[in-house]
């Protein structure tokens, strides 16, 4: 088993050493460090309060609370119109395309209770620590991304809808930065919301 680990960090590595080499050249040494450093990790968490700051900052929210247990992540919300919403999110699936949608749904109950601006606000969290150089490493609100109804009982939303996202897409580097960082996989522990990345594939250089 130690020896297999062994192989799979170092073809890890590799990959993520191929990837920067690709990106050094654009002379950007924060990004490149966050890319490394994502690459090697693989695996974080975003805590009840990392979800929470993201909930409370989303547009039309006077305070909001986030908690994750039982599989899902349970929002408790006062809004500035006075209205209070109460509801939970189960992730329920990840599709990355090549070049194209990121996607992420959830399973919302009840499917009529949730607030849009701060599922949007949760799925920016959620890009911001899928790619760290969206933003600067203090930043809260990176936006809301767009909201779509999968079905009545689930959410799509395609974190390239984020503002952040949008504005980092611009520059010379994001393309291969959004098919390098890839996530694999959503899933609430107990407080916490856990991400993991897919294993980049090895290209020759």
């Amino acid at each position: 088993m130690t020896d297999r680990f062994d192989i799979v960090r170092s073809w890890v590595r590799v990959a993520a050493d191929r990837a920067v080499d690709r990106i050094n050249g654009t002379r950007i040494a924060s990004v490149t460090k966050l890319l490394l450093e994502r690459l090697t990790q693989q695996r974080w968490r975003l805590s009840d309060e990392a979800l929470t700051a993201a909930a409370a900052h989303a547009e039309g929210v006077d305070s909001a609370m986030v908690a994750c247990r039982s599989g899902r992540m349970f929002v408790d919300a006062s809004l500035t119109n006075g209205r209070e919403v109460q509801f939970s999110l189960a992730p329920r699936s990840v599709r990355f395309a090549p070049r194209g949608a990121k996607e992420i749904a959830f399973d919302v109950e009840p499917p009529d209770a949730h607030d849009t601006s701060i599922v949007g606000a949760l799925a920016g969290c959620i890009a911001k620590a899928t790619w760290p150089m969206i933003a600067p490493a203090d930043s809260i609100d990176v936006g809301s991304a767009i909201v779509e109804r999968e079905n009545p009982g689930r959410l799509r939303v395609d974190l390239r809808s984020v503002p952040a996202v949008r504005r980092f897409a611009s520059t010379q580097t994001a393309t291969m930065i959004f098919d390098v960082l890839e996530l694999e996989s959503l899933r609430v522990e107990p407080g916490a919301l856990a991400l993991k990345l897919k294993l980049p594939q090895l290209t020759p250089p």
